[in-house]
Parts: structure tokens; sequence; C-alpha cells
């Protein structure tokens, strides 16, 4: 049901529209921030300085006394708890409104000396005032009243939404039914209410949430084993340039293992951005080569994807480059040589979804940074072949103890562990708007022969968010910075453009590059040991941390400096945080307890189920409970109303981030 279908005037849906509430659902699950208690005690319990709430009787003629042209004070007494107590009213010039023996109910704050500073008050009963009271966040031009108003307008269609819970779990866990569910989150009678309405609405969460996932991960199958010498993929190890760690070596043994298995692979690698992942892939795809298959290894950018062929050419392993860009001869070319199995590696972008492009023996596809493409994609790529093994790779690292939960029965290798001579980037915060505190030390850094990245998270200007935007910056440090050679990259930009950015970038035919967000993924410049990050807290933790890693790829210390003007006091800590988290597991753990997954996993705006209520740490035993339920559920497909939920939650993820 739409909300403008609701009985409400045309200002408040305007400013339902704004908040991108646009169904009854969407204004059902707005949720309260909290509640304010609500609750009389008697006059001899009254401390100076404490907020009061009681009922009384006017007693006396009220005055209003004006203050200045705009300021005014009403003053009149009122008989309670038998005292007469005086009240003042601020800027309320209206005593006619308080006539003399009229009920009122009056909030404020007791001043000593039978004195009351009145914040509101009205006429109504204050036993129907009792209670608990849903405190909303709120936008410019919403008051508390009109979005009690409009949910209670709401509540009365609360019949129409779907009760996705299936009954017999609601009678098994002793859970409300939906709609009881929603009038008690909204308008509680008693904490009690409220307690089973989280207790219902957390339930609800995870388990959506664990149908989605576990419906969205491949199921395993039976394949023939891949044959290839262990010995001859050791040697290859032994004669690389560099000494791999402990993780690494140990995830390639969980691979290599799954290779050779009759189990169609089904696993994650992940671990912090510079930690060695991808020779990890690229030891698979050699032993996959083997074996006499095809792999395909899938980069969510160009730029990536560029990288990753000219790193393989490095090591001695064959790789060819399949992206939109390439022309159409030498397109044409690699798809002829893909089917007849002479490219038996190769590297792409989303190009490779496509159904002109045909594979001889596909064995392994590869995903990096598996979070930027939809379900949908990945399995079109793995239906190119038969019981295709699949690995994904991510610099998203999330803990173990929420992995099980998050990505289900998926084999996951953790590297922990960092190359030798890497080091922890310094990062320091600073609460500006403004590059001024930290210019010194990035033209120090450019004038020792450093590169800087700014990273900025708009393209345009946003009226509604006050940001700082690339071009506005990009500008600015031009027309500042004139002896300094700075470029501009975003996602707006054609491929061909960002290509070649980079290129001048990674060439130092560039000092600085302003960028947005398009650095996160995989851009690799050694040089580049300094960023600068625009409104730091409009960035989740993970993605910081992501973007920080860029700064790491040397043996020279890399350094990040947040700015943001925000006063918002939990932005602030967040952002001081991340002057202390070096680790991606403890900022992917952090930042699941202050944001949630949708955030962490990039679902947060894809139509996915997202966490509102469910706390990972404190709610393990109902997380265990809902994977074993999801299970049945999908295993049995009889729960209409969850299944067309769940189905329509995968369709809205094309992609995840």
């Amino acid at each position: 049901m739409q909300i403008n279908e609701l009985k409400i005037t045309s200002r408040r849906l305007g400013l339902l529209v704004k908040m991108n509430i646009l169904t009854v659902e969407d204004l059902l699950k707005y949720y309260p921030l909290r509640y304010d208690t609500v609750q009389t005690l008697p006059y001899s319990q009254w401390n100076e300085k404490e907020n009061v709430v009681f009922q009384g009787l006017i007693c006396s003629n009220a005055r209003m006394i004006r203050l200045s042209k705009n300021r005014s004070m009403t003053k009149f007494k009122v008989m309670s708890w038998n005292e007469e107590l005086n009240i003042t009213l601020f800027n309320r010039p209206w005593p006619s409104q308080f006539g003399f023996g009229k009920t009122i109910t009056i909030y404020g704050q007791y001043q000593g000396n039978n004195n009351v500073v009145a914040s509101t008050y009205n006429f109504k009963p204050l036993d129907q005032q009792l209670g608990l009271h849903p405190v909303y966040p709120l936008i410019e031009g919403l008051k508390q009243s009109d979005i009690q108003a409009i949910m209670k307008e709401a509540l009365k269609h609360v019949d129409v939404l779907p009760q996705r819970v299936p009954q017999r779990y609601i009678e098994k866990y002793k859970l409300l039914d939906i709609s009881t569910a929603y009038k008690w989150i909204h308008f509680p009678e008693n904490e009690k209410q409220l307690h089973a309405a989280i207790r219902t609405l957390k339930y609800e969460e995870f388990l959506c949430f664990q149908c989605v996932m576990q419906s969205m991960h491949e199921k395993k199958e039976i394949k023939k084993a891949k044959k290839f010498s262990m010995a001859t993929v050791k040697k290859w190890i032994s004669d690389l340039p560099f000494e791999l760690t402990k993780d690494q070596l140990s995830s390639i043994e969980d691979i290599l293992y799954d290779l050779k298995s009759t189990n169609v692979m089904f696993r994650l690698v992940q671990g912090d951005v510079g930690c060695g992942k991808t020779i990890v892939a690229q030891i698979s795809m050699y032993a996959n080569q083997l074996a006499g298959y095809q792999s395909a290894l899938l980069a969510p950018t160009e730029i990536l994807a560029r990288q990753h062929v000219d790193n393989m050419h490095k090591l001695g392993l064959d790789a060819t480059l399949y992206v939109s860009s390439l022309p159409a001869k030498e397109k044409k070319e690699v798809l002829t040589k893909l089917e007849n199995g002479e490219i038996l590696n190769v590297v792409g972008t989303h190009a490779l979804f496509q159904e002109n492009v045909i594979f001889n023996k596909l064995g392994l596809v590869i995903v990096d940074e598996q979070q930027r493409f939809g379900v949908k994609q990945r399995r079109s790529l793995l239906e190119k072949g038969k019981c295709v093994d699949f690995l994904m790779m991510s610099a998203t690292p999330i803990p173990r103890t929420y992995a099980h939960f998050l990505y289900g029965d998926m084999d996951i290798s953790s590297i922990h562990t960092m190359p030798k001579g890497r080091k922890s980037v310094v990062t320091k915060y600073f609460k500006t708007s403004s590059m001024s505190p930290v210019l010194k030390d990035v033209l120090k850094f450019i004038q020792e022969g450093r590169q800087c990245y700014v990273v900025c998270p708009a393209i345009e200007e946003n009226d509604e968010f006050k940001m700082r935007n690339v071009f506005e910056i990009y500008e600015g440090m031009t027309k500042t910075l004139k002896d300094i050679r700075i470029g501009l990259l975003h996602g707006k930009m054609t491929s061909q453009e960002k290509e070649e950015t980079m290129e001048k970038f990674s060439k130092h035919e560039l000092d600085i590059l302003v960028s947005t967000t398009v650095i996160e993924v995989g851009i690799d410049v050694a040089n580049a040991s300094v960023m600068v990050i625009y409104d730091a807290h409009r960035f989740g933790l993970s993605t910081l941390h992501q973007l920080r890693g860029r700064v790491a790829r040397d043996k020279k210390q890399g350094y990040c400096f947040l700015l943001s003007a925000s006063s918002d006091p939990q932005a602030i800590e967040r952002l001081k945080k991340m002057e202390e988290l070096k680790d991606g597991f403890e900022v992917s753990n952090y930042d699941l307890h202050m944001r949630g997954p949708g955030d962490i996993l990039g679902i947060r705006q894809s139509g996915m189920p997202c966490l509102v209520f469910g706390d990972f740490e404190k709610d393990q035993a109902m997380m265990e409970t809902c994977i074993h339920d999801a299970k049945e559920i999908i295993q049995d497909q009889v729960d209409v109303d969850l299944l067309l939920y769940i189905s329509r939650a995968i369709e809205s993820a094309q992609y995840f981030d």
C-alpha cells in the first residue's frame, strides 16, 4: 500500500517522500529512536532542577509579560498535590487559554519554592498520557506530533502487511503476529509489550536476512576431481621472487585441496588490503591450468583487470584481457581463442558475462571484490562451464564468529598476516572541512617525491547534503597549488579517461589524484603513500580502511588524514576509533556493531534485509536458530509470503554496492 493512499496532509506526505518513505511498510519500519517514560511523582519527592509532570487546577488569572519584541512569559498559579504552584511559560502569549478553574497537565522543571518552568502543557487527563512515548528521528519541518499522528494513521492499515514469519515459528517461539508487533513497537503501553515487539521484529530480521543469504549461495555439487602435480605447483611457488606468508600458504593449501576434491569449490578468501590475496588467486589459476582447465578472473574495474594481467605476465603466467573497451577485432580474436581452448586464463570485467563469451573447458571462476557483482551475474559466468569451482576474494574481512551467519555454508580462508616490511598506515582525524591543517605535511611529502590521493564522497554539488565534491576540490586545488600536478578521477568518466588518468598517476606524471571511491578497489601505486579523505564521516569504517590500504603498498610509511566537520558525537567517536584500529578484522568487527551487516557487505541500499534490532554479539543463539529455520524454509518451499520476499530481495540485489 502506497503512503499517498493514507489520510494525511499534502505537507506531511511531501516530508515522507523526501525521507524516501513511499509505502506503509516503509513507514512502519521507521522505528522510534527511543521512548520517553511519562510517570508522575508526588510533590514530596520533587527535587530542584528535576523534570516533573503533574495535573492541576488553574487557580489564578493568567498574565502575560512582554520581555522584548519576540519574547514573552505567561504566569499563573495551579493547585496540585494540595500545593499552590507558580507556573511560568515562555513565549506562549495566549493568557486567555489558561482560564480560571481549568484542569491542565504540565511538563516542566521544578525550580524550588513551588516554582515550575513549564516546557509544554495540554488539557488532556494525565492518566491518558502516562507510560512509554515514542521519540522519532526528525527532518526539518517534521514534528514529533506529526510523525506520531502519521504512524497512528498507518497502523489502521497494518493488516495489509504480509506475515513473513511462518505461523509454526510464531507458535514455537511464542512470537507476536506482525500487526501486534508493529502496534507495540510504535505505541507500547509498557516495557513488557515493547520487549515482546523487539523480540519478534528481531527474529523476523534475522530470519529474512538468513533466508536471502542462503538462497543466494550456490548449492554444492559433485564434480570430476582435477588432476595436477602438487610438486609442480610447490616448485612454482618456491620460484616466486618473494616469500609467501603462513596464512597465504594455508589458503593455497585449502584451495588446492578443493580443486582435487569431488565437491565443487565454494570458497571465500578474505583478508586486509595488501595481504596478498591476488597471488593466492594466481596460484589457483596455475593449478587449474595444469589440470587442463580454463580460468576466468573477474575484476570490478578495467584498471584492476589490466593490473592483474600485468602482474600475471611478470610471474610468467599466461593471461589474456577481455574488457568492453577492447577494439572489435581484438575482442573477436579473444572470443575465438577462448572457445577453441587456446586461452587458458582470461581476466575481465562485466564483459565476461555476455552471451557471446563461450569457454572450451571452464573449470575455475575467481571473483575479486565479490560484493561488487550481483548473484545473477556470478551465476551466468559459472554456467559457462560444467561444475565450475568458485573462489571469491574480499578485502572486507568478517570475523569468523559472524562469517557463519553472513556467508552460511561457504568455506572461508582468512589471511591475517601481512607480507614482510608492510607498515600500518598512520591515521589522523581532524575536525575540519578544510585541508589547511594537513596541507603543509602533504606538500612536504610531495617534495620528497611521494604522491597523494585526495578522496571526496560526492561527484557533484548536492544541496541536500553539504559535502565536498571532487570538482570543487579539484578546481580549488589547481588554482591554489600552481606548481603541483593534479589529476581528477571519478565514476562518471569513460573507461578510457579513467585508464589515461591512472596511467599518468602510476607513471608519476601527477603528484595528487583527486578522486571519488573509485580508488577503493584495487588500484596499486606503490609511490602513493599519503591520503586525505574529505567528509570522512560519510563513509563506513570498512570503506575508510579499504581506502587507506591504497597508501600501504610500499615499505615507506603511509599516512591517512581524515577530515570531517561533523559535530555528531557518534561520527566523531568512529573517526577517532580509526586512529587506533589497524587490522581489517578489528575494523569490520567494530563496524558491524556500529552499523550492521548491510553496510559491511555493501548491500544496505540494494533491497536486501538489514538489521535494525539484531546485535551480533548478544543474539548469537537467535542467529543460530534462524540459520536452522532458514534451511527448513528453503528446503520445504511452502511459505509463500516469505519465498516471494526472498525472490524480490535477490532480484533487487543486482549489485551488492
